[in-house]
């Protein structure tokens, strides 16, 4: 073993040194080295330390002139320029009484009272080793070195105003200033909003004035954070009419301030030291400071909804922070949407609590829809929900509501709208959950609620109906003859033991004040770090942007398929809503033969006795308006009155053995009846033309659906049917029409009379052409439509008449589903009639053509050729017959544009698919072999006059844009 003054002499590299060596700072009894940092606060200050620093080797040496070696020996250095305390650290250590029990080691380890922390310590225990750092000389060791500096003038004078304080009265003052109140130390300056301190330039020892200052600041900061708290609870409160959401923020921020302050007090009694009363701080500062952040960027915002979403958008920022903080903001998101979430909970019909906060505007009338708001119907709007509810659960809750208004206007005794049945089945809460057990436990409940409301619903209506099937059988001691209505034992999986607390647990004041959870137990335990085991089943929590989803869907979902059946069953089973719309499709669409034959003989026969009143002529027998066969028109309202009277009435109850909705007595259902339509003055004007094809455009079908029916068949889906009801019309007429003109034809040429030509092609093409539209609008347009749509409605009745099926009404097929399919085969029947915007270049040549067929009869009833009224002149039935071939030909080639123009189009509807198909059908029917391609001229179809009466058409006699 060498020393090291041998080990570099020898020069021997793989010689071991003395690895044993003591540190030249090491101090025994016999070599008393004293410690130079320990007499720095003794001896002269500026002289001793520089002059013990130099001689002590512990300032930097000169590069140039510094070699590797041993240091001199500590021993040449002056006793007089130091000060040694080894005496005093003699007999600290106290002999301890000696324990028998006690373990031999203990004795030896816990003697001295101090660790070991140096390897000559451990093997001698009378080595005591002093710091050769300045940093850990002590207070007093750094206040004179800082001194020292200050007079050699190394700082700003100003640093060397700053006094001194007392540790105690600082520390306190520290406290305080950190909890937000003022003390002897710090005051609070209302203008500048911010505390500062009493007394200008101070420090505590041991600190200079720039870092002391730097950790003054953050208790400032913590001290404005609860400043700004208190003012933003005071400020809430004081509100008149504060909002519900705004409410909870202040109350949550109340109990955050709270117990963050009886944290610090707490913390507060054991710190020793700044820095442990920083530590103290750490914690709450983050929170205090989250908070005030979070109530800042809600300066700018009142609503419920924007409130919440504010709130939801801060915690997603700190979804990646510290665990505890992230679980602490998401418990605050927790407790400050549970007013908003009750209130959505009650729209729906959750609950049935009659609170103030439910009587929130969450749902909007809507301010353009008469149908809608005169049936009681609601539209979203988006200003009114937070953003962590999707559409779709937005669309959903909605939907909901609005069903269940319908359900409480119309079925008072339902289980969902009397609130003694309701409450006694344990409905789940709208509230966030964050980790998959409590989404898998909430999902559970959701279940089981669904399935137990079912299962009541279907026994409540098994026992309705037995007891009115058996209300004299029943014994007074069963339960459907004390109550009808109460659901029977055992069917809600109740626990008996709680039989008899079952209602109170329910009720909305015992709830709240038996939570489990409250938000200061739960910071509390967050503080104290008692929280990380249960933080840490939350580690692979689902993020926070599904967590809404994850948490509402299942129990909004499961209460939009129970309000759903309940409306289905309503609409279905006690009012018939299939034979109301049967009604429709019988009388409006023309479905009823019986209706349709009645009608045109009414209208269109000639050979009927004429209901117009008349001198010396009393109307008796079977009458009609006879239109075609007279000069006066339009008809008198008695005329209608006789003329209509019964057609309704008895094709009615032909029809009623099929299932129609009505009564046995005939009474016809919605008060349906003919009526007189509203329309202009110019539409007035050529109505009283009885050749034109709009001489019974007055003649309209007055239906008005009985609650709760309006709900499926609004007044927009009347006014379709409406549209409809009038062009049929119009084809029956030319139907009438052509069937007259070709039968006549036919009847001529078989007694050999003589038939000019062009009356025999015009008679023949247009009992075709109007044919092949009567197919085609009646069986295509119309028929096809609505066969889809009456199998989508046994389908679903299908699913009401069996229990086990009945679970499988989705959350989307309810009276908006019906609404809206009924609504979608109304618009796909007005496609197929080509009556939609879009198509009216198609209707206006098919008008044409109509108005073709009408002069054409009037010509042939004239006895010579003259001007018609208001139409122009026309020479022939050779020009009328080339017209009617050209607006044919005209007519097909804007049924083709508009063909490939659906067929090409990428962003269509399934709709406009259906249409685009039928219109393909309709001119397959029109024309196989090209017949109508050909263009004819006539004397009065020049090129010019084509342009005139279509205007969409170029000169050359084509359709734009093809």
């Amino acid at each position: 073993m060498y020393t090291d003054a041998e080990y570099e002499q020898k020069g021997d590299f793989f010689a071991i040194p003395d690895l044993w060596k003591l540190s030249d700072f090491a101090t025994t009894a016999d070599n008393p080295v004293i410690h130079g940092l320990e007499g720095l606060a003794l001896a002269g200050l500026n002289a001793g330390i520089y002059s013990f620093l130099e001689e002590a080797k512990l300032i930097l040496p000169d590069l140039e002139s510094f070699q590797y070696g041993l240091l001199q020996d500590l021993s040449s250095i002056e006793s007089s320029s130091i000060s040694s305390d080894c005496e005093k650290q003699e007999g600290l250590i106290e002999e301890a009484d000696e324990d028998v029990w006690a373990f031999a080691g203990n004795v030896y380890l816990t003697d001295s009272g101090q660790d070991s922390k140096t390897w000559e310590r451990f093997y001698k225990r009378d080595i005591t080793e002093k710091s050769p750092y300045l940093s850990e000389a002590g207070p007093r060791t750094f206040d004179a070195a800082l001194k020292g500096d200050l007079d050699t003038g190394s700082y700003e004078k100003e640093i060397s105003e700053a006094h001194i304080v007392q540790s105690n009265p600082l520390l306190a003052g520290l406290v305080q200033l950190g909890m937000g109140r003022a003390s002897s130390m710090f005051i609070y300056d209302t203008d500048k909003q911010s505390f500062h301190g009493k007394f200008g330039h101070f420090r505590m020892s041991g600190y200079t004035e720039e870092s002391f200052q730097s950790l003054t600041d953050d208790f400032i900061k913590h001290g404005n954070n609860f400043v700004a708290l208190g003012r933003f609870i005071e400020t809430v409160y004081a509100q008149n009419s504060p909002s519900t959401t705004l409410v909870a923020i202040a109350a949550a921020a109340f109990s955050i301030s709270s117990v963050l302050m009886r944290y610090i007090g707490d913390a507060s009694t054991t710190s020793r030291s700044v820095l442990q009363l920083q530590a103290s701080f750490s914690q709450a500062g983050m929170i205090l400071q989250c908070l005030s952040t979070l109530i800042t960027n809600l300066s700018d915002f009142k609503a419920d909804a924007e409130i919440l979403s504010v709130v939801y958008c801060y915690c997603q920022e700190l979804e990646n922070s510290e665990s505890w903080l992230r679980a602490t903001f998401q418990y605050v998101l927790s407790r400050v949407s549970r007013p908003w979430l009750r209130s959505v909970s009650s729209y729906i019909g959750l609950t049935t609590n009659d609170c103030k906060s439910c009587q929130a505007p969450l749902l909007l009338y809507s301010q353009n829809m008469d149908e809608e708001k005169s049936a009681g119907l609601e539209r979203s709007n988006s200003n009114v929900m937070p953003n962590f509810i999707s559409q779709e659960d937005s669309e959903l809750l909605l939907q909901t509501h609005n069903s269940l208004k319908l359900l409480q206007a119309n079925s008072s005794n339902h289980i969902l709208t009397s609130s003694g049945e309701y409450q006694s089945v344990d409905s789940p809460e709208l509230e966030w959950q964050f980790a998959w057990t409590d989404i898998e436990r909430i999902e559970a409940k959701a279940k089981a609620y669904e399935a137990n409301i079912i299962e009541a619903m279907r026994q409540k209506y098994v026992y309705q109906n037995l007891s009115t099937a058996t209300d004299n059988a029943v014994e007074e001691s069963t339960i459907l003859e004390s109550d009808p209505f109460m659901i029977p034992d055992g069917l809600l999986h109740t626990d008996s033991s709680n039989s008899d607390n079952i209602f109170e647990l329910t009720l909305p004041e015992l709830r709240q004040a038996v939570e489990a959870d409250s938000l200061e137990d739960f910071l509390r335990r967050a503080l104290n770090e008692n929280v990380v085991g249960d933080l840490s089943t939350k580690a692979y929590a689902p993020p926070l942007s599904v967590a809404p989803i994850l948490s509402f869907s299942p129990i909004i979902s499961a209460q939009a398929r129970i309000i759903n059946l309940a409306c289905l069953r309503l609409l279905f089973k006690e009012h018939n809503l299939r034979g109301h719309l049967r009604l429709q499709w019988q009388f409006h669409l023309f479905g009823d033969g019986v209706f349709a034959s009645r009608l045109s003989q009414a209208l269109f026969n000639p050979e009927l006795e004429s209901a117009e009143r008349q001198k010396g002529h009393s109307r008796s027998g079977n009458m009609g308006l006879k239109l075609g066969s007279r000069n006066s028109w339009p008809p008198a309202s008695s005329e209608l009155r006789i003329a209509l009277m019964g057609i309704l009435s008895e094709s009615y109850r032909y029809n009623l053995s099929a299932g129609s909705a009505g009564t046995q007595s005939g009474e016809l259902p919605g008060g349906l009846s003919f009526a007189i339509r509203d329309i202009s003055e110019a539409e007035i004007k050529r109505c009283m033309d009885p050749d034109s094809i709009e001489a019974l455009d007055f003649l309209r079908l007055q239906y008005k659906a009985p609650s709760p029916l309006d709900a499926v068949i609004t007044a927009s889906c009347l006014g379709k049917y409406d549209t409809i009801f009038k062009l049929l019309l119009r084809v029956k007429r030319m139907l009438f029409i052509v069937s007259q003109l070709a039968s006549n034809t036919r009847s001529r040429w078989r007694n050999a009379e003589h038939v000019d030509l062009f009356t025999k092609r015009f008679s023949f093409e247009t009992h075709h052409f109007v044919t092949t539209i009567n197919e085609y609008f009646f069986d295509v347009a119309v028929g096809s439509a609505w066969s889809s749509f009456e199998n989508d409605l046994a389908h679903i009745e299908q699913k009401l008449d069996n229990d086990k099926t009945a679970y499988q009404i989705s959350s989307h097929e309810g009276v908006h589903q019906l609404r809206a399919l009924h609504e979608e085969v109304l618009d796909s029947m007005l496609f197929g009639l080509l009556l939609r915007k879009r198509q009216e270049h198609a209707m206006i040549v098919l008008e044409e053509i109509f108005r073709t067929i009408l002069r054409f009869v009037k010509k042939k009833h004239e006895a010579s050729p003259h001007k018609l009224r208001g139409l122009p002149s026309i020479n022939s039935k050779e020009d009328l017959y080339h017209r009617f071939r050209n607006n044919v030909r005209i007519f097909i080639m804007v049924c083709k544009g508009l063909s490939d123009k659906q067929n090409g189009s990428t962003a269509r509807t399934s709709t406009v698919q259906g249409g685009a198909s039928n219109i393909d059908q309709l001119l397959l029917r029109l024309e196989m072999n090209d017949h109508y391609s050909r263009p004819v001229e006539s004397i009065s179809d020049t090129p010019f006059v084509v342009a005139r009466r279509f205007p969409f058409l170029h000169p050359q006699g084509y359709p734009k844009g093809l």
